[in-house]
């Protein structure tokens, strides 16, 4: 399912297996996420490494579609995390839609956009509070090995 949209949860996940499921000692700080899910150990660990901080209301949204600017900025405080060079920047100004963008993304997407990882959905849009495709993730996934995770 290649157009099927991603959630948080398994954006988190992926991170995770990426890290070889390292053990987790703490429970969730997060309401919304049950033991015994397939992402409860990664939503965990996540949050304990700063990678992920919630909607601030105790709610993760595991379910929750995962966007384009969420994606961003979780992959930029993951390579945060690995050490990685976030240094990388580039202006948005030439997307129509950069004032949709949210203020706790801005640094992240400059950072994805510089990198290559997120491009816009067509020459002039980024759709930040887009939906992520599985396509659009696994394409963004590869770039972020390729390009940050030398």
């Amino acid at each position: 399912g290649p157009e099927v949209t991603t959630t948080r949860a398994m954006i988190v996940t992926i991170l995770y297996r990426l890290e070889g499921e390292p053990a987790v000692s703490a429970a969730s700080v997060f309401t919304d996420v049950a033991a015994g899910q397939y992402y409860t150990n990664a939503v965990a660990w996540a949050s304990s490494k700063n990678i992920v901080g919630g909607y601030g209301d105790g709610k993760f949204g595991p379910e929750d579609t995962i966007t384009r600017e969420q994606m961003a900025a979780i992959l930029y405080r993951y390579a945060q995390y690995k050490g990685y060079d976030v240094s990388a920047t580039n202006s948005l100004n030439g997307f129509a839609d950069v004032g949709q963008l949210s203020s706790y993304a801005e640094a992240a997407m400059q950072w994805a956009n510089g990198e290559g990882l997120i491009t816009g959905v067509t020459g002039t849009t980024l759709a930040p509070t887009g939906s992520a495709t599985r396509a659009q993730v696994a394409t963004i996934l590869m770039r972020f090995c390729e390009n940050v995770a030398k």
